[in-house]
């Protein structure tokens, strides 16, 4: 039996599976309801006009507008709006996980190395990605794209913090007793690596690209708001400031709503095919 092929505890003695069937159903019971719940008060909050809101029905139609027709103001469909801010999101947690992936590697499997970067890592950590984007503005003022520099800098650093402390996590925790068979049993670091540490690491290092995706999509979203032309951050906050857009602008929030689910819902399904024995 290899290191992580094992029999689940459910399976033992015989036992047969617990059907689950039935518990999937009910949760997806919930979160229907939950659904409804939150449209039907949305709409008791329109209909006795406690807050100045369209319809969640009304919401709906402008909704679907902006994705088939686009906004006549942009001449751009929703989704060309949010490909704008994404684009930028997956260039800079790709750039995040080729530094900080190898990085917690290195910190995580090297004690010396460890403390000598944390103390520099930790005073950066604490620092919101968005303090950095009038210094950003300062170190791309020269680039071709400054913008779109800036933005993609803010997103890297949202998302590399994460990454890094759950590869530095998963590779801390990789069982030493695994690692001294294999050194028992004559393997090279290399081969301990990469057969044992790595695959013992990877669901943490998933957990941290998970995080990290989700934390820099927020801060494109922020990012935008400050500076750009370009991207469902801008959109909404054009929205905004033109007056009288409402139902623009809750659009605009329901999609960075469901684009980070299907991003979350994405990098879940990655994790089960590369690393199923989680």
């Amino acid at each position: 039996m290899g290191l992580f092929n094992y029999t689940p505890a459910e399976n033992l003695n015989g036992q047969p599976k617990v059907n689950r069937s039935g518990k999937r159903f009910g949760n997806g019971y919930f979160k229907v309801l939950s659904v409804i719940s939150f449209l039907l008060g949305w709409q008791l909050l329109v209909s006795f006009r406690l807050l100045e809101l369209p319809s969640p029905l009304e919401t709906a139609q402008v909704f679907v507008n902006l994705v088939v027709e686009g906004d006549p103001l942009y001449n751009k469909t929703l989704l060309e709006i949010v490909w704008s801010s994404l684009r930028i999101v997956v260039e800079a947690c790709l750039i995040s996980i080729v530094i900080a992936v190898p990085l917690g590697i290195l910190m995580g499997a090297v004690e010396w190395f460890r403390h000598y970067v944390d103390a520099m890592l930790e005073m950066l950590r604490p620092i919101p990605p968005l303090a950095w984007i009038p210094l950003a503005y300062v170190i791309f003022a020269n680039a071709s794209r400054p913008t779109e520099y800036v933005q993609i800098f803010v997103v890297f650093v949202g998302a590399f913090f994460p990454i890094l402390l759950d590869t530095i996590h998963g590779i801390s925790m990789v069982n030493r007793i695994h690692i001294e068979a294999a050194q028992t049993m004559g393997a090279s670091r290399r081969q301990i690596l990469t057969q044992i540490m790595l695959p013992a690491s990877l669901p943490s290092i998933f957990n941290g690209i998970r995080v990290g995706f989700g934390v820099g999509w927020m801060c494109i979203v922020a990012a935008e708001f400050v500076g750009g032309k370009l991207g469902i951050g801008y959109y909404i906050w054009s929205s905004y400031s033109v007056g009288g857009r409402v139902a623009e602008i809750i659009s605009g929030v329901a999609a960075i709503g469901l684009v980070g689910t299907v991003m979350n819902k994405f990098i879940l399904f990655l994790e089960k095919r590369l690393v199923p024995w989680r």
